[in-house]
């Protein structure tokens, strides 16, 4: 008898026993590697009790006692014999942005309510009814109204694909990966092979397939690279928090700071290119190429001299204002890299831009802390 499906698609979880120990100079990779009970995700023939399992549409999450609530049942089944889509498995209608459903633990990056906890990537909460305030996904927002694609869009991107707009439905205008698969191409449940977050290329265009991406992850090596917190920065301090991967080499063409950098700048380039490295000479566009910067620079080294070397990261590290690293495994403070997480969150924060502090308190000469003055110690 088929048992009862009360988990789903995405439970982006960590193998039972897996220990994660954090020090300043060292870290282990985390992994995400689904382990759990088969049924928290697939149903064999999305029957139970004579009805169907798969649950889809608009309201489907996780209420507060775990259970998967709203929506509509589909009779027809899902690909892989999932029970619902990924936005389904990481929505809760509670606060709580971490489900445990049974030994499975599932990271919620959008709540239907103000979340109480946000994890490193933010919640696209405040997106579903301020537009400014994160990345406009299919499912939970439409098209920005300020914005007709994406802001610094790359002009060697696809027309009408996801480098213009993550908020249109799959189409074979997007390779049919609209919204979560926009970013999240490819997503590996099932193996670990280091691709951080599930973040990647295409590969090829039209791009490659899932088994194809499977198998081939040192052929077709566009993806991102860090070390992972183990529960996505639920909690987090100085000690506790993922390790983001930079670099200062630069970017010699489109798709090769992926491809060669594996940064999470080099990914975030893929829509907004025109917002990194120094493309002046190629389009008039950028960030410069030195001081007095045009755009705030990223993937380039934290300065140890001046304003910049009270703050140390590898001794204090801010959440609040994050680094990358050149090696994210054994990070130095001459290896710390400003990037574009550093000011903003990757899904949505509760301020415009989806930015990491109210731009607005940030006064120089007004005393004030954290946000800019994390790095600009000086400024305040």
């Amino acid at each position: 008898m088929i048992k009862h499906m009360r988990g789903t698609l995405l439970s982006i979880c960590f193998e039972t026993g897996l220990i994660i120990v954090l020090f300043i100079f060292f870290t282990v990779p985390a992994f995400a590697k689904v382990s759990g009970v088969c049924s928290n995700c697939h149903t064999m023939h999305n029957s139970q009790n004579g009805s169907a399992v798969l649950r889809t549409g608009t309201g489907v999450g996780w209420d507060i006692s775990g259970q998967l609530t709203g929506g509509s049942l589909q009779s027809a089944p899902a690909d892989s014999l999932l029970v619902t889509s990924c936005l389904g498995c990481h929505t809760s209608t509670s606060s709580q942005t971490k489900m445990t459903i049974g030994s499975s633990t599932i990271p919620i990056v959008y709540n239907t309510i103000a979340p109480t906890i946000t994890l490193a990537g933010g919640n696209f909460y405040w997106v579903a009814s301020d537009t400014t305030k994160g990345h406009n996904v299919y499912g939970i927002t439409g098209q920005d109204g300020n914005l007709n694609e994406a802001p610094g869009r790359n002009p060697a991107g696809c027309a009408d694909s996801c480098h213009t707009t993550l908020a249109a439905p799959p189409t074979s205008l997007n390779y049919n990966r609209g919204g979560c698969q926009g970013c999240h191409l490819f997503t590996y449940h099932h193996v670990d092979n280091g691709v951080y977050r599930f973040l990647k290329g295409h590969g090829t265009a039209p791009p490659i397939s899932l088994t194809q991406a499977r198998k081939d992850i040192t052929t077709y090596t566009d993806y991102v690279t860090g070390v992972e917190d183990s529960d996505w920065e639920y909690t987090k301090s100085s000690v506790d928090h993922n390790f983001y991967h930079g670099t200062t080499n630069t970017y010699t063409s489109d798709g090769a700071g992926l491809t060669n950098q594996k940064t999470i700048t080099a990914f975030c380039a893929g829509c907004h290119r025109l917002f990194h490295g120094p493309y002046d000479s190629v389009d008039g566009s950028g960030m410069g190429s030195g001081s007095p910067w045009v755009r705030h620079p990223t993937d380039i080294a934290l300065p140890q001299t001046g304003e910049y070397n009270a703050y140390d990261p590898t001794s204090n590290y801010s959440t609040e204002a994050p680094v990358a690293w050149e090696n994210p495994s054994s990070p130095s403070r001459s290896q710390a890299i400003v990037m574009c997480l550093s000011c903003h969150r990757a899904h949505g924060s509760d301020q415009p831009d989806l930015l990491r502090w109210d731009y607005n308190t940030i006064i120089a000469g007004g005393g004030g802390t954290g946000g800019c003055f994390v790095c600009h110690t000086t400024k305040n």
